[in-house]
């Protein structure tokens, strides 16, 4: 009787120490600083951003057409878009020496493509380190913890557009 008591503290002690954690808490979230003198080089006007997409929509069914089948599809399944979280940004612009982001354009193993974002310097060069720490994961006694296989990272995994968008573009 008594290990079960004191199993039953434990128990309730774990949960309640899980659940305290599940607290939403939105460090952050608030304006992130921003110089508009640097900003505004690259600000455009929405009417000229929605005729840029409509050109690559465009361009797009013209080159399908031009192709045989579908091929357009099959091999370079191209997204209108791809969104990340405030949170994926900000790991990039917190990297050490981080002047700004970089994308590139991926492919992965079902031939979507897809968008790599990496920080660049002032020069412009890649920036190449480690974006998000994994040393939070779980440390069980006895057991390595898992790691990346290396330390340098890129973000990518953003949600593609079609068919998670809600435009307005």
């Amino acid at each position: 009787m008594k290990h079960r008591n004191i199993l039953c503290f434990f128990s309730a002690a774990v949960l309640l120490a899980a659940l305290s954690q599940c607290t939403p808490s939105h460090p952050g979230q608030g304006e992130i600083p921003v110089d508009k003198a640097r900003a505004i080089e690259h600000v455009i006007p929405i009417e000229e951003a929605r005729a840029l997409r409509q050109g690559f929509l465009a361009g797009r069914k013209e080159l399908q057409s031009k192709l045989p089948g579908n091929y357009l599809d099959s091999a370079f399944n191209i997204p209108e878009g791809e969104t990340f979280n405030r949170h994926a940004i900000a790991a990039i612009l917190n990297a050490k020496g981080a002047e700004g982001l970089r994308i590139y354009m991926g492919k992965d193993e079902k031939g979507q493509v897809r968008m790599v974002l990496l920080p660049v310097d002032s020069s412009g060069t890649d920036i190449l380190t480690t974006l998000v720490s994994r040393e939070k994961a779980a440390n069980v006694p006895g057991v390595q913890p898992a790691r990346a296989a290396g330390s340098i990272q890129a973000m990518e995994s953003g949600q593609r557009c079609p068919p998670l968008c809600k435009a307005k573009l």
